[in-house]
């Protein structure tokens, strides 16, 4: 059971931006409806589930059509790692010019590196 002191505290969290009295919720059976833009948030094991996403799916359901249970979240399926496609690599489409364009550069880059580290060096040790 949802307790009366959340019930006076929680918010639509799609209308709660609009004012402090925006976003005022009704409480009927197992669910919370917001009072400005009719989204209906279940109650799951005495749990608000105060997303919008969720909000959205019943929101064109009448209230007497309103399921007395509500039914389970939907699940985005999961696409295991080894199946997910592989990202695709920046450097995959750079010509050869341009990959040894960018070796040479990140060679000079740490070439500079290293020289700055031994002056840095050698000043501390004088």
């Amino acid at each position: 059971m949802v307790g009366q002191d959340l019930l006076e505290i929680l918010r639509c969290p799609a209308c709660v931006r609009d004012g402090p009295e925006a976003g005022l919720l009704d409480h009927s059976g197992n669910w919370l409806i917001c009072r400005d833009c009719d989204r209906k948030y279940p109650i799951r094991d005495d749990i608000p589930v105060m997303l919008i996403e969720e909000g959205d799916r019943f929101r064109e359901l009448p209230r007497p059509e309103l399921p007395e249970v509500p039914p389970p979240e939907e699940r985005k399926p999961v696409v295991p790692q080894e199946l997910a496609p592989a990202p695709a690599c920046p450097l995959s489409s750079l010509d050869e010019r341009q990959k040894l364009a960018l070796a040479l550069v990140g060679a000079a880059l740490g070439l500079g590196l290293v020289v700055l580290l031994v002056a840095l060096l050698r000043k501390k040790g004088e």
